[in-house]
């Protein structure tokens, strides 16, 4: 941290924003996350790139040619030309009487007498008129030109950075979708929609600016030193040892901007999580009156941003100042030295200015490097971000010798020895790509598991009841069941296959699942009920939605199945989210249904039905659910109970009633 000595630090660690540890990269080159991006994104539009890299070097090295017209105006039409130095004064001896002798009288000339007699307006050529108007002739046409082109090459930048947007931001949406709930626990959706939405915009931007950038930069410098190498070396060397110079004017500079950036983004990210937990907390924010501390809130993560921001733009204007003075001291010494070449008649005046121009130009692409390397910096920074999530490994994927789901199913389902913890939240542990492995929740003390060691069989066509107090891992256990997690330790066989070796999307239609908050969303009533099966019938979706004892309520509705529902489902009650989350699950007519607590927010006279009707169809299909409702239970061939992750009872109804424990005391509560 001693380069960040002279950086006034302010602090940072607020609520909402986690301080971001630094990830050591010593030695490490970003040119490769450069080349790959590179390789993936922007080669697939190397010809729309290569014509507006060639349209932009058109335009960046334009520049020379209206100095040469200049020129062609001031040597060949104005005819500007030095003096004859033979018509210089002659010297004139004078007789001193009192020295008794001729002095020789040679005459004194002021520096503005010698400018006006370093030049002279000569003799025009015939037909300087006409050749003056042809010269505005060609600067108008090639100004209406340099304009088509530059218009033509914004065209073309806009459709291949948002080409790269799209198909990056694709990438980003498909690799989101398949990561496994343990990274979903870890990184909120706020955080995911800084990546998706913010840093590839960032990309994009940074991308093509820097692009655009350096073709300018590059033809600009190799034209222009090319024209003063032909010219005048002497000036080239001028302007090329001022180059070093330059660059340690950056170097010093860039550990500061880059630690700045990283912080922006950090910070940035940070707002995101921030907006979108508040948002969906409305109801508590309002109910507390805490809109004032959330403002609060808001406004020191984003006056942290602020600050961060106003300290780049600093040190980043700081660095233009300095290189700015050392181009306007440079150009003064050019001017001197062309001034002097003139006066002494070894060079005319157009072709002085002419050099003076170019040496200029050429000085401003390079005060544009150190701004590139700014730029440089924040496109390394956002690509960090944008691959920390692509090049996440996916925990939970088709293994390659990878089975169909067994249907149906002859044996059952077996969980043997599973342990399983979730992964460290990312806001205490988060590095730029926010890497949270399974392998490190594996290593986990056995303390820090939701479940410990669990086992027990279901046989096929047979109903499970999962019970415990609240905490004891009954939801983490149905997630094992239905692959939304990878065990820490241990099994899940279905039919003696590892749940591992099987194929996801032949799981994912076999297996039908009712979470215990129901996920609904904007669209209509048909849309939700048949989000699993797009392709169901009307019949089938009104089947279904009979079994979930929703048929009647959605006949009452404005236009029914089509009826629209808000986002989340705010229209609905607790109760008919999770009805229609039933009828989902049931449409999709799975092999090994999963309930976690379905039944929770409806009345007993809804739930008794439902279980009726579950009853009826469940006839032969293996189902698993977690409820705390004995009438349930007693439905179900096996009984397991769960506390503190561990199987403490297991069997009948009529054998744990036997054991006077948990089932037994919540039994007598609910039946007495």
């Amino acid at each position: 941290m001693g380069f960040f000595s002279k950086v006034k630090e302010h602090h940072r660690n607020y609520l909402f924003r986690p301080p971001k540890p630094e990830r050591s990269r010593a030695g490490a080159s970003d040119w490769p996350l450069y080349w790959r991006f590179i390789r993936e994104y922007a080669w697939p539009k190397r010809w729309s790139l290569m014509i507006c890299v060639a349209m932009v070097a058109i335009n960046s090295t334009s520049v020379y040619l209206m100095s040469f017209y200049s020129r062609i105006v001031v040597d060949n039409i104005l005819v500007i030309k030095t003096a004859n130095t033979s018509q210089a004064p002659v010297e004139r001896r004078i007789w001193e009487p009192d020295r008794n002798k001729f002095t020789v009288q040679r005459p004194t000339v002021g520096m503005g007498k010698k400018m006006d007699q370093g030049i002279i307006a000569s003799h025009r050529p015939p037909g300087a008129g006409r050749r003056l108007f042809n010269i505005a002739l060609a600067y108008m046409l090639t100004q209406i030109t340099l304009n088509y082109l530059a218009r033509f090459s914004t065209r073309q930048q806009i459709i291949v950075s948002q080409g790269i947007t799209e198909k990056l931001r694709e990438d980003m949406h498909r690799k989101v979708l398949d990561l496994s709930m343990s990274y979903h626990q870890t990184m909120s959706p706020g955080r995911l929609l800084s990546r998706i939405l913010s840093d590839v915009d960032s990309v994009r931007g940074e991308m093509m600016g820097f692009f655009m950038s350096a073709t300018h930069c590059v033809a600009m410098i190799t034209v222009g030193t090319t024209v003063l190498l032909y010219e005048d070396w002497r000036m080239c060397l001028i302007a090329v040892a001022i180059t070093p110079i330059y660059a340690w004017m950056y170097r010093r500079k860039r550990p500061i901007i880059r630690h700045l950036n990283q912080e922006q983004r950090h910070t940035n990210s940070c707002l995101y999580g921030l907006v979108s937990q508040k948002i969906d907390g409305m109801k508590a924010i309002q109910a507390y009156a805490r809109e004032k501390g959330e403002v609060l809130n808001f406004h020191r993560i984003s006056a942290c941003f602020m600050r961060d921001a106003l300290l780049t733009q600093r040190i980043s204007a700081a660095l233009g100042r300095e290189a700015g003075i050392l181009t306007s001291l440079s150009s003064c010494a050019i001017f001197l030295y062309g001034g002097k070449l003139v006066l002494d008649g070894e060079m005319s005046l157009g072709r002085m200015m002419f050099l003076h121009s170019t040496t200029m130009t050429l000085f401003q692409p390079v005060l544009e490097f150190t701004q590139l390397s700014f730029v440089l910096q924040r496109l390394r920074i956002a690509l960090l971000r944008v691959t920390g999530v692509l090049d996440r490994p996916l925990e939970i994927a088709d293994a390659p010798d990878a089975v169909p789901f067994p249907t149906p199913l002859r044996k059952g389902v077996e969980v043997h020895n599973v342990s399983f913890a979730y992964p460290a939240p990312s806001s205490e542990k988060e590095t730029e790509d926010d890497a949270v492995t399974i392998e490190d929740s594996a290593a986990k003390d056995l303390t820090d598991r939701v479940i410990k060691d669990v086992s027990f069989f279901v046989p096929a066509g047979t109903w499970l009841c999962i019970m415990g107090p609240s905490g004891s891992g009954k939801t983490t256990l149905l997630h094992l069941l239905s692959r939304l997690y990878e065990p820490s330790y241990g099994e899940v066989l279905v039919d003696g296959v590892n749940l591992r070796k099987v194929q996801l999307l032949s799981l994912r239609r076999a297996v039908g699942i009712v979470p215990q908050e129901a996920q609904i969303f904007s669209g209509s009533m048909r849309d939700n009920i048949c989000y699993g099966r797009p392709n169901a019938t009307n019949e089938q979706i009104m089947d279904a939605a009979k079994a979930a004892q929703l048929h009647d309520f959605i006949l009452e509705m404005k236009v029914q199945y089509e009826t629209l529902i808000g986002q989340k489902g705010t229209s609905l009650s607790g109760g008919q989210r999770q009805r229609l989350s039933l009828a989902r699950a049931l449409l999709t007519n799975p092999e090994l249904l999963i309930l976690d607590d379905c039944t929770s927010a409806l009345d007993a006279n809804t739930e008794q039905k439902i279980q009726e009707t579950l009853a009826k169809i469940l006839v032969g299909k293996t189902a698993i659910m977690v409820s705390m409702r004995v009438s349930m239970a007693m439905r179900c061939h096996k009984i397991c109970v769960i506390d503190e992750g561990r199987v403490a009872e297991f069997g009948t109804h009529d054998e744990l009633l036997k054991l006077n424990g948990f089932y037994a005391r919540l039994y007598h509560q609910q039946t007495e």
